[in-house]
């Protein structure tokens, strides 16, 4: 039996002259029912407003939707840090940091160049930090209890420095065991090269594309202001490229753990971390 396809030329006609004015009239598409954009709460079955769903109109009717987007929070520090800044240029990094594989980070001799860590892994213990701790904390709260609506306190558990001087890069990696990272720029400027994060989407097939946008990209680059610090999920991959520029490039990275139990009873996902030791 034939069917019939069903016929849109309506939606892309040009516009029809009205019989009345003489004017140009556009046609009109049916607009749907308005449905709530939400998630559905697993404790009331209620479907609930939710944040960070954007919703971009692309005509006729159409709406593209970003479902379960990353959350990524950047935060300017408000604060003077001179004092701070020359502590941290002042703490002892590893002397070298090297590998081998080539690539094309590559002195040219088979080693890649990696950022010299602190010795130190908790520096954001020691007193000379406690402001720049203190506003780590305060932010890290707030992506919490604003961005993942969670009743949960997050802890900074291991807190480190990086340093890269010209020719050093820091490979891809992401940060286990932890829940939410973080870096903090004390001494970056756009010469200096920005973090790069890698979509956690692997595509088998690829499209040919004109641009790169949200939705086709592989990698994103987002240049960092002196200052800044930047919040994300710790299992987002992300690098830093080499250090092309004859100043140092210094960030302070950490991650964090939930403060106590987690999860619920009743949804079978409660951990007991007291049982754990």
């Amino acid at each position: 039996m034939a069917v019939n396809a069903i016929d849109f030329s309506d939606l892309t006609k040009k516009p029809k002259i009205d019989s009345k004015t003489g004017l140009w009239k556009e046609p009109q598409p049916q607009q749907p029912p308005q449905q709530q954009l939400g998630v559905k709460n697993p404790k009331t079955g209620e479907v609930e407003p939710a944040m960070g769903y954007p919703v971009e109109q692309m005509g006729q009717g159409d709406e593209l939707l970003q479902l379960f987007p990353i959350p990524v929070l950047i935060c300017p520090y408000p604060m003077d840090y001179s004092k701070e800044l020359e502590w941290i240029r002042n703490c002892e990094t590893r002397k070298e940091n090297k590998g081998g594989g080539g690539g094309i980070y590559s002195d040219g001799v088979g080693y890649t160049h990696y950022n010299r860590q602190s010795e130190d892994t908790f520096v954001l213990d020691k007193p000379e930090l406690a402001n720049i701790r203190a506003f780590i904390e305060a932010k890290l709260h707030k992506f919490v209890t604003e961005i993942m609506a969670s009743t949960d306190k997050l802890v900074i558990t291991q807190s480190w420095l990086n340093k890269n001087k010209k020719g050093e890069s820091h490979h891809e990696h992401v940060h286990p065991n932890s829940m939410v990272s973080g870096v903090w720029y004390p001494q970056i400027h756009e010469q200096l090269p920005p973090i790069q994060f890698r979509s956690r989407h692997q595509r088998d097939v690829s499209l040919q594309t004109e641009k790169y946008n949200t939705f086709n990209s592989a990698t994103f680059m987002l240049p960092m202001k002196r200052g800044e610090l930047i919040l994300f999920p710790s299992n987002l991959t992300h690098s830093v490229p080499v250090n092309q520029s004859d100043e140092e490039r210094i960030s302070l990275s950490f991650n964090s753990w939930p403060k106590g139990n987690m999860g619920d009873i009743k949804s079978l996902t409660y951990l007991p971390l007291d049982r754990c030791v």
